[in-house]
């Protein structure tokens, strides 16, 4: 396969991490209140989120908080590169939009109700939540659609004990958000398995019927 028909395979994950890669190398020429500053504005944080900020859904998925991880950021992008080959741009980019958004709209959720029972600290309310954690564990979920018989179980277990440990580890509500974001993922990956067996099925179906249509050599000899 040549180099143009493998960049256009992986479009998505380029683009991404190219705009990533910029984004932390901007960012981190910054002072540290201008970069404080920055990342208070792109976070989806339940101020900004109940302002209507809701660009930061977006922005917040290209930063990262503090000092750029470069190793994080290449596992990431490695990860990404997997899963966009494996699955396709659209999938790809449908679980990274749903594990990024959908988690960080039910952890604003929960932040609301946890603040405005008394359960949880009000400054939770204006909390630095930048990153793309949330993508790569709905992303990471997703790929159990294409792994076979116990490597479903292997992967999906694997992903859940270490969700599961860290958040026991650091009980958080970004540990929350991790793992609403792996059942995105997960669900995603089972929707793309049920179907992909139904779109087969579909197809045997109608090359069997197309086949009876025909008389065989037998038939014909007669």
């Amino acid at each position: 396969m040549r180099w143009p028909a493998i960049l256009l395979r992986l479009k998505v994950t380029i683009t991404y991490s190219v705009l990533a890669a910029t984004a932390a190398i901007l960012v981190g020429h910054l002072g540290p209140h201008a970069q404080w500053h920055v990342l208070l504005r792109a976070s989806t944080n339940l101020h900004n989120l109940g302002d209507g900020h809701v660009g930061t859904l977006v922005a917040s998925a290209f930063l990262t908080d503090g000092e750029p991880n470069w190793v994080w950021l290449g596992a990431v992008a490695f990860l990404f590169a997997v899963a966009e080959w494996i699955s396709g741009s659209t999938r790809f980019l449908l679980a990274f939009a749903a594990g990024h958004i959908g988690a960080t709209v039910l952890v604003a959720a929960g932040l609301f109700v946890g603040i405005h029972a008394d359960w949880l600290e009000d400054s939770l309310a204006v909390a630095v939540d930048v990153g793309v954690s949330y993508a790569a564990a709905a992303v990471a979920g997703s790929l159990i659609g294409y792994l076979r018989g116990p490597w479903r179980v292997l992967w999906a277990g694997g992903w859940l004990a270490l969700v599961g440990a860290s958040a026991i580890a650091d009980p958080s509500f970004t540990a929350f958000g991790h793992a609403t974001a792996l059942c995105i993922g997960l669900a995603l990956g089972a929707y793309f398995l049920h179907h992909d067996a139904n779109t087969l099925r579909d197809k045997r179906i109608d090359v069997d019927a197309t086949e009876s249509v025909y008389p065989t050599s037998a038939m014909t000899s007669l």
